[in-house]
């Protein structure tokens, strides 16, 4: 009889300490998971950061041959967002930059990976077996009519150019300055169509 109630306490501790243990481990990992989206996301729109865009862009790159796959770099820089600032505040400003993150997450996959490259500058990593010029137009194009849409008080637009590797470069800083070179060309035209 002693035996059974010494065999039923060590049960009840054993549980009792499985428990805490438990518990312990699940506020280890959600601890470490803060701070993991702490270093890796930007606090004001919740996107990724740069740090994050460059280790992410090595894995993405090196696997690109492995599995037959095209990475799809997107620079969309916000027109007009300079005049928000300095008619309705950073405040207001940083308030636009949540609602354009909101779009851009709402327009990509949840895996594609959206960066808040600086300022009002956003970069957008698309990894597929194939994806056409006309598709990406088309997302893009989309996503801007939503940005004008949302924003049509602040007169805030966006410019976007892009570059697709292997095709184009196979390396992050040449695929960026291609694509902000494609971006800054569109910038320009669209300057020049309001000056006519």
């Amino acid at each position: 009889m002693r035996e059974k109630v010494k065999i039923k306490l060590l049960q009840s501790m054993l549980s009792e300490i499985t428990k805490k243990y438990d518990y312990y481990i699940s506020q280890q990992e959600e601890k470490l998971q803060r701070t993991f989206e702490m270093a890796v996301k930007d606090s004001l729109t919740g996107l990724y950061n740069r740090q994050y865009l460059d280790e992410y862009s090595k894995q993405a790159l090196g696997k690109l041959a492995r599995h037959e796959n095209i990475l799809v770099l997107i620079f969309i820089d916000l027109d007009n967002f300079k005049y928000v600032n300095d008619n309705y505040g950073h405040a207001e400003g940083d308030e636009v930059l949540k609602k354009v993150a909101k779009i851009f997450q709402t327009t990509f996959r949840n895996y594609d990976i959206v960066v808040r490259y600086g300022g009002d500058e956003f970069i957008v990593l698309v990894e597929d077996k194939k994806y056409s010029q006309e598709e990406i137009e088309t997302t893009l194009h989309s996503l801007v009519e939503r940005i004008e849409k949302q924003l049509k008080a602040f007169g805030v637009s966006a410019s976007y150019g892009y570059a697709v590797a292997p095709n184009e470069a196979d390396d992050i800083d040449e695929l960026i300055e291609i694509a902000d070179k494609k971006m800054y060309a569109q910038k320009q035209m669209k300057k020049c169509k309001d000056c006519t």
